[in-house]
């Protein structure tokens, strides 16, 4: 071989090599903590938004490695996560000139990747593996809404994973996982924002969510992608056109992270609080507490002059906000039974504390 040929094959050959093990933005996600909630209205406002990174769904899979202008298709995401309600936050932003909706869910009913949808993988343990069927991981389908609902979260789910029945009625819809949902637009511009509770691999769609809620800490490594089901035709004959993601893949696994999780995202779990400029106080002159008439009382310390209120069920969903003055109480006797979070917040300071109802 010619001294300059093998070269340009030596060098070529590096060229492929530093390719190949680039790493892809979204093969590595920061989610930080968190010390005050988003409020979930879809607009992404919130000065807790700030601490959070956008992360760009700008791989095609499907047709894999396809063009489509800015205009059709444009994506990205941030995520937080917050230590005392243990709920992950995500903001998702996309851009779709036609938004097709209508998917009514029906457990015998899988058509809804062929609507438009916001498809989110997350395997709670970074596990990897099959969850074709199992709880292994998520694959939440997570809908664009009908007349009748603004959303639905489905996934697939059997009761024999290793032989699944797909004439059988084996579509789930895991709406009572997300806390919190809103879903705006202006134009063609479409934010979601919701709470999600990440579960562990034992759940099963008859048991109540909130006991199976992961153990979030700092430095917790979770498998997570973000997608899109786009659908550019209508809801009468509804067709998959494309599906964008967050994560590049070899075109062998373009369709395949419905089924296993080894192509997931790596995303960990951070803390750097004071990035949102919010202070976690423990304040002893602050006190929160319920009487026997089930009226919710609290004494403010001084530094405190109109703060916030916050009542936060066990999966994290706020109940009750209010604007707390030194002379009412709170009735709460309309709450279930059992833990809150109580959460007060003024300025750059936060004050929390669990309570019984």
């Amino acid at each position: 071989m010619p001294k300059l040929k093998f070269i340009l094959v030596i060098f070529l050959f590096s060229v492929f090599v530093s390719l190949s093990a680039m790493e892809h933005p979204g093969d590595s996600i920061n989610a930080m903590h968190t010390t005050v909630l988003p409020t979930i209205d879809g607009s992404g406002s919130d000065e807790a938004w700030n601490s959070a990174s956008w992360v760009d769904m700008n791989y095609t899979w499907i047709p894999y490695n396809q063009t489509v202008p800015a205009a059709d298709f444009t994506g990205r995401f941030k995520v937080l996560w917050n230590k005392t309600t243990q709920l992950l936050y995500f903001l998702v932003e996309i851009t779709d000139d036609k938004f097709v909706n209508g998917y009514v869910y029906d457990k015998f009913n899988g058509s809804y990747p062929n609507f438009d949808v916001v498809e989110l993988f997350i395997d709670e343990d970074r596990s990897g593996g099959d969850h074709t069927s199992n709880n292994n991981a998520f694959a939440y389908h997570i809908t664009s809404g009908n007349t009748t609902t603004d959303y639905d979260a489905i996934d697939i789910f059997d009761s024999a994973p290793n032989a699944p029945n797909w004439s059988g009625g084996i579509y789930v819809n895991y709406k009572n996982h997300f806390p919190e949902f809103k879903r705006t637009n202006v134009g063609t511009k479409y934010t979601w924002e919701f709470s999600l509770m990440a579960l562990t691999s034992n759940y099963t769609p008859t048991d109540n969510p909130t006991l199976f809620k992961s153990n979030l800490t700092v430095g917790k490594a979770m498998g997570l992608t973000m997608n899109y089901c786009d659908n550019d035709n209508s809801a009468v004959n509804p067709v998959r056109d494309n599906f964008f993601s967050s994560k590049f893949v070899n075109p062998a696994d373009n369709n395949s992270s419905w089924q296993y999780a080894y192509n997931f995202g790596s995303m960990v779990l951070s803390d750097n609080s004071g990035s949102t400029g919010f202070k976690s106080i423990k304040n002893t002159g602050t006190t929160i507490w319920v009487d026997g008439n089930k009226q919710l009382n609290y004494k403010l310390d001084e530094s405190w002059n109109k703060p916030t209120f916050q009542l936060l069920d066990i999966s994290g969903r706020v109940v009750l906000e209010t604007v707390l003055t030194e002379n009412i109480k709170l009735d709460v006797n309309a709450f279930k039974k059992g833990f809150y979070v109580a959460v007060v917040k003024e300025n750059k300071s936060i004050f929390t504390q669990k309570i019984i109802l």
